[in-house]
């Protein structure tokens, strides 16, 4: 066979491949057996080892990777990929409808459910019709590509199903292992000696982030598809239509969704999927209800963080009952203990339960909950294991009640040290700041995903690095070198199993990364009491680095502003009255500037009471409290030693006032719906490059309000009634250009003008 014939010959049995392909996954009418599928993709072998030079990216054999990839790159969503919020009850579905209803001015919506798939979020992208990346959710700004996994799962098309393909789709899901799938897989583990998987989410997880593709191809994965990311070259003007599309071309989804016109024909759909979520061959753990009209979808707009049209409807969890065999207690990082259920194993929602919290000595005492009892064990959330309840009528009659004290002896179950109740909450502490328990928790927590992201620093790792003396602080890391972490024992000292020189590398080169975080990460790294990722994001906007956050006057005044309101509830002096309510006018009016607080109710006297908008008033007395202690303190010297500086986004008012001529210097912007050209956080960074201020919450000190895509109508009602200049996309972007061609010429630039919202893009 000549070459030409052979391009012929692939071209058409790349087409039947396709084809039979879509008839066996997509809709399910298979025309010829496995065997004569597996002769035609044989003969696609036999020609391209004979004529490599024909190979292409959309082939039915490209789907199994090559050799293993170095790594996962992070890449950017073009349109960020939002989370949905949660309802529980038909008191929050009413809610919903009725903010739908007010949304759009009239009673004529119509909703679709949809079932909510407990599998892992994922984005792919085509472009002009063949698939050229797939990222998974991430933070939601960006994700891990993982293309040559996704390329592995054999109901997933290589090339969308259309003779002339936008010019570029992407079609977001949920990837997912179905229950069968998940038992064979933990079956073929179990055999070769391997430890099986929690349940089939962490199994899809788990797999996603192989770096052997091969690996991956031999994982029964599995994908649905339910909405679009950016599109071009393709209108959509319903839910309905987007799903008929989605399996137009190729995308496998969960068929015709319910759809209801009311609440009452909404609770009726949502509670007869609920009856059903078992009949599905994956796990499902809620409904997903979605206004079905696009165009009303963009009347009713979005959040920062999710649509304002859909929500996730979750069902209650899965209950069952076992033994409670023993009660164990754990220590956490903060040095906090807490009581642990040790029950005889149990299937609940997917996955295999021996062990759950019972929160604290009080809980278990209010429940009085004994070893020996017969317990009810949920998920909360579907994730968290808890006891919940006590079936009291198959207790045994020796069961003696649980006594927490006693049980302790005055003692750290890790470390031996003295432990204390704490007067200010219902927990036992150790105080121990050494206590191995603690450090293996620190570890833990500074390596997480959203903090600094050591790849291969898991629990097994950290807890073998305290034991083994080489770390006792999380900084300690940044000490090892690559012979020691590659000869770590990772096993038992009679079954030694070494770190190995492979893993080493990978942490290393994760520890040179961590060096260059930002501010939000390492004070989310940091362990500081009452803050999490998205409150350490809120402080770092606020200022350059750890020594202006352990000195930071944005948090003394904000812990000094509700200590003003609370004193001003409570005095009865005119003089020391006076002196506060200047006080608190002073901070706020500063506060409010930055976004950190909007003004409540009036009360007597004049004064505003200010209601935070990020950061509360306890979380910033816990930070300037934190590094103000021995510990934190030796953590900002001993980063400065190492030469680590994490660097923020300062915006204080005195930075905004002086502006060392910067353009933007003195105005403020609000983000509201979807940009196309970049994501929120970006712009936010290139306001606040510019000496301008970027928050939440339009006030009188708004300059403008940029309308994204999606755009809802509370901000822009706010805008209007307060007289604030609103900017379409296309104004924000010509004034951002503006900005930094004057910031290069040295000079500053008035106070935007307003300028007529687009119709905004397609947002789905």
């Amino acid at each position: 066979m000549n070459r030409d014939t052979a391009h012929q010959r692939l071209q058409y049995l790349r087409q039947e491949l396709r084809r039979h392909n879509r008839l066996y996954y997509i809709d399910a009418a298979p025309e010829i057996s496995d065997r004569d599928y597996d002769r035609l993709y044989a003969e696609v072998l036999d020609l391209e080892r004979d004529f490599p030079d024909l190979v292409t990216a959309d082939s039915p054999t490209r789907r199994v990777g090559g050799e293993p990839i170095e790594g996962f790159v992070t890449r950017r969503h073009s349109i960020p990929m939002m989370s949905l919020e949660n309802s529980y009850n038909p008191d929050d579905l009413r809610r919903f409808h009725e903010y739908v209803r007010r949304g759009l001015g009239s009673d004529s919506v119509t909703y679709v459910i949809e079932p909510k798939v407990d599998g892992v979020s994922i984005s792919v992208r085509y472009e002009d019709g063949l698939l050229t990346q797939a990222l998974t959710r991430g933070n939601g700004t960006e994700g891990d590509d993982v293309t040559a996994n996704i390329r592995t799962i054999p109901s997933l098309p290589l090339r969308l199903d259309a003779a002339a393909p936008p010019a570029v789709v992407e079609a977001r899901g949920e990837v997912y292992m179905s229950r069968a799938g998940f038992a064979e897989l933990n079956q073929r583990r179990e055999a070769a000696g391997e430890t099986p998987f929690a349940n089939p989410r962490n199994a899809t997880a788990g797999t996603l982030k192989q770096l052997d593709p091969r690996l991956v191809a031999e994982r029964p994965l599995d994908c649905v598809f339910y909405a679009f990311g950016e599109v071009r070259g393709l209108a959509v003007h319903s839910q309905i239509e987007l799903l008929e599309t989605l399996r137009r071309f190729g995308l496998r989804t969960q068929g015709a969704p319910a759809v209801a016109h009311d609440l009452d024909g909404l609770w009726h759909e949502i509670q007869a999927l609920g009856q059903r979520r078992h009949e599905f061959p994956y796990d499902i753990d809620g409904a997903v209800i979605k206004v079905n009209d696009i165009a009303q979808r963009e009347v009713l707009g979005a959040t920062a963080k999710a649509p304002s049209w859909a929500r996730a409807f979750k069902y209650e969890a899965e209950q069952r009952q076992t033994t409670l065999r023993a009660i164990t207690i754990q220590v956490g990082r903060t040095g906090v203990l807490t009581p642990v259920a040790e029950l005889e194993p149990v299937a609940l929602a997917g996955s295999t339960v021996s062990r759950a919290t019972l929160h604290n000595e009080d809980d278990i005492r209010r429940r009085d909950v004994r070893v020996g009892d017969t317990v009810v064990v949920e998920k909360a959330g579907d994730v968290i294991p808890a006891v919940v309840g006590v079936v009291l009528e198959r207790r045994p009659p020796d069961a003696v009640p649980f006594d927490f004290a006693a049980h302790l002896q005055g003692r750290c179950p890790s470390c031996g040290e003295p432990v204390r109740r704490d007067p200010l909450f219902v927990a036992w502490r150790c105080e121990n700041l050494q206590c191995p328990a603690q450090s293996v928790r620190r570890l833990e927590h500074f390596a997480t995903r959203n903090a600094l992201d050591l790849e291969a620093l898991g629990g097994i790792v950290a807890e073998k690095l305290v034991e083994r003396g080489l770390v006792r602080e999380p900084l300690d890391l940044f000490a090892l070198d690559l012979e020691r972490l590659a000869a770590l024992n990772i096993g038992t000292d009679t079954e030694p199993r070494v770190f190995g020189a492979s893993h080493a590398a990978r942490l290393i080169e994760a520890l040179r990364r961590a060096r260059e975080m930002p501010l939000e990460r390492w004070l989310n790294a940091l362990g500081i009491p009452d803050v999490g990722s998205r409150t350490a994001s809120h402080i770092a906007r606020f200022h350059d680095d750890l020594a202006a956050v352990a000195h930071s006057d944005i948090l003394r005044d904000l812990a000094a502003l509700f200590d003003d309101q609370e004193a001003l509830r409570k005095t009865t002096s005119e003089a020391d009255r006076a002196e506060r309510l200047e006080a608190a006018r002073r901070r706020g009016d500063a506060l409010e500037r930055l976004g950190l607080v909007k003004p409540g109710a009036t009360r007597r006297g004049g004064l505003t009471t200010y209601v935070t908008t990020c950061i509360g008033p306890k979380t910033a007395q816990s930070v300037l409290a934190f590094f103000a202690t021995p510990a934190g303190k030796a953590i900002l010297e001993r980063l400065e030693a190492l030469g680590i500086r994490p660097r923020g986004q300062a915006a204080t008012a005195a930075t905004a006032a002086a502006g060392d001529g910067a353009p933007l210097a003195g105005q403020t912007f609000v983000l509201t719906g979807t940009l196309t050209s970049m994501s929120r956080d970006e712009a936010q960074r290139r306001i606040r490059a510019l000496g301008g201020n970027a928050t939440d919450s339009v006030s009188r000190h708004t300059t403008a309000l940029v309308a994204g895509a999606n755009t809802g109508a509370r901000k822009t009602e706010k805008a209007a009634q307060l007289g604030v200049s609103v900017l379409d996309e296309t104004a924000f972007l010509d004034l951002i250009a503006h900005a930094e061609a004057a910031a290069k010429a040295g000079s500053a630039l008035p106070p935007s003008t307003p300028a007529p919202p687009r119709q905004p893009d397609l947002g789905l």
